[in-house]
């Protein structure tokens, strides 16, 4: 509020935010309990300007149109470049290979101090990118919530070869299609204006766009 005061032009900016459209979203009262500290609680039934991906269930459908060039060429780069990703079995076994890519990083050892196991009511699903000798190149972890998912953790190793780039894109389209494939319907990636200018051009080539967002608690039943 002291911005706009100081700069009345700001007001612009925040009627168009106002404005975004508007996604409503379920959570289940146990859900929203779990994770109260880190995303829900008491005043937090919505939240404005957030990067907010449509999931696909099909591939030739996410990839289709003019939009989607500049990551189709990218994944056809890491693709030839022989990188591969899946989903962890286990939080131990997705742990070990962000370890990896944490050593390597002058930030990993405060990214890491923020890696704990889930509780036992949260739900994760863990994602890691590898090259051809089964190197880990970038790894992610997504918070479940039926219906939505929440990209809480996406970092790739930090070296010279186009690969750990490449492997970020690869990564998060095979999450997207998967979260997707399982009936999740939208993937929250945080606020769409506090991410650095890198983060929002690849937000937007995966086809993040910024939405308010509506939370409804239920307190019984599926979300």
């Amino acid at each position: 509020m002291g911005s706009v005061v100081r700069d009345p032009a700001l007001i612009r900016a925040l009627v168009a935010v106002w404005r975004l459209p508007v996604v409503d979203l379920r959570v289940r009262r146990a859900d929203a309990d779990a994770w109260s500290g880190a995303y829900f609680g008491p005043a937090r039934r919505g939240r404005l300007a957030q990067a907010v991906l449509e999931l696909p269930a099909a591939e030739e459908h996410y990839l289709a149109g003019r939009p989607r060039q500049a990551l189709r060429t990218n994944l056809r780069h890491a693709r030839d470049l022989g990188v591969t990703s899946g989903r962890a079995s286990t939080y131990e076994a997705w742990f070990e290979a962000a370890s990896v890519i944490l050593r390597a990083r002058p930030d990993g050892h405060a990214v890491g101090r923020e890696m704990d196991k889930p509780g036992p009511r949260q739900h994760v699903a863990y994602y890691v990118a590898r090259d051809a000798h089964e190197a880990p190149l970038a790894f992610a972890s997504v918070a479940l919530f039926g219906q939505f998912a929440v990209l809480f953790t996406m970092l790739s190793h930090l070296d010279r070869h186009p690969r750990a780039s490449w492997a970020r894109y690869q990564l998060h389209t095979f999450l997207a299609l998967d979260l997707g494939r399982s009936g999740a319907r939208h993937l929250l990636a945080g606020s769409a204006l506090r991410e650095t200018a890198g983060n929002q051009y690849f937000q937007h080539l995966l086809g993040y766009r910024a939405r308010n967002l509506r939370f409804e608690v239920a307190e019984s039943g599926a979300p």
